[in-house]
């Protein structure tokens, strides 16, 4: 969202928002990344709801001297509005990031997987060793092999780790434009389509006229791109419609039916959102971090009534 006081409203759909007071101390907070970092744009991404405190989260996009797609980078900020950057992906504890379905509790230092240190392990059994026990003395003026190969002790997984991880998944999954809304230079570059006059109200309520804010995944797409195909289309990106599972978006509009969002069913409290007939789009999150799970809902521990609900809205579809 780049106009949180207009924008805003598009999240009323799905009954949530921010208070005065939140978006009037994101509006300093963002304009505070802007004169650090020098974005061509600064966005406020989302809101994760924690259950003593939550994480608000900003991102900051560089469209010049960016080869096909912006260099993006988030940032967090716990309830104080004081801006850090999102640490990068902690790789080691990557295959376990999906075991925390819990909700977030807000305290970023929390420790969520413990981590003991093998060689400290290996330092404690000697230490506690039998008596009389020898142990082997290392030469200090001994040459060392292994200082080229110095071991990075293991770090503990905390719950900021996981956030790094949600936000990046739930922006690659949702991250959405409306097809025309973004256009590539002739360099490669890609930026805001400054002939975009929004979608008609047809238009902008046919899930196929909106495609993925991400550099492309599908190979479609990026033979296009390196084709230069690309500067002649405006459906360049990966396309909503084809994601998996089939029916997991749902494209909504209030009253007048200019105002449309697009939300997600996997990532609830997603809304991408357009004024038809008009330049206006962008997208937020706003929701407790977790994604939705259609096999787990339809579990038959679960009741019977949303199991039944949920086989016909993917059937629907």
């Amino acid at each position: 969202i780049y106009r949180l006081k207009e924008d805003l409203t598009f999240m009323n759909q799905i009954g949530t928002t921010l208070s005065v007071e939140e978006r009037l101390k994101l509006e300093l907070a963002l304009l505070k990344i802007n004169e650090l970092e020098q974005f061509d744009q600064i966005l406020f991404w989302g809101k994760i709801e924690g259950t003593s405190k939550d994480f608000y989260i900003a991102l900051g996009l560089k469209f010049r001297d960016q080869y096909e797609f912006p260099h993006k980078k988030f940032y967090w900020s716990s309830n104080e509005f004081k801006f850090a950057e999102l640490p990068p992906l902690n790789q080691e504890y990557r295959d376990r990031v999906n075991e925390f379905n819990t909700l977030f509790s807000g305290q970023h230092d929390k420790i969520l997987i413990q981590v003991v240190d093998p060689d400290a392990a290996e330092d404690n059994q000697q230490e506690n060793g039998e008596e009389g026990q020898e142990t082997k003395e290392k030469d200090p003026f001994a040459d060392s092999e292994d200082e080229d190969n110095i071991k990075v002790p293991p770090k503990n997984f905390t719950e900021l780790d996981r956030l790094a991880y949600v936000i990046r998944a739930i922006d690659t999954d949702c991250a959405l434009a409306p097809v025309g809304g973004f256009k590539l230079t002739p360099t490669h570059e890609l930026r805001y389509n400054p002939d975009f006059r929004g979608l008609t109200i047809k238009e902008a309520h046919e899930i196929k006229n909106y495609q993925h804010f991400r550099a492309p995944l599908t190979l479609e797409k990026q033979e296009q791109i390196a084709r230069d195909d690309a500067l002649f289309k405006l459906d360049f990106l990966d396309p909503i419609e084809d994601d998996l599972p089939k029916g997991s978006w749902s494209v909504q509009s209030n009253s007048s039916k200019t105002h449309i969002t697009v939300r997600s069913l996997l990532w609830p409290g997603f809304v991408g959102y357009h004024r038809a007939n008009s330049s206006i789009f962008g997208h937020c999150y706003i929701g407790n971090g977790i994604k939705l799970s259609l096999i787990h809902i339809s579990e038959p521990t679960r009741q019977a009534e949303i199991s039944y609900a949920v086989f016909c809205l993917k059937k629907k579809k």
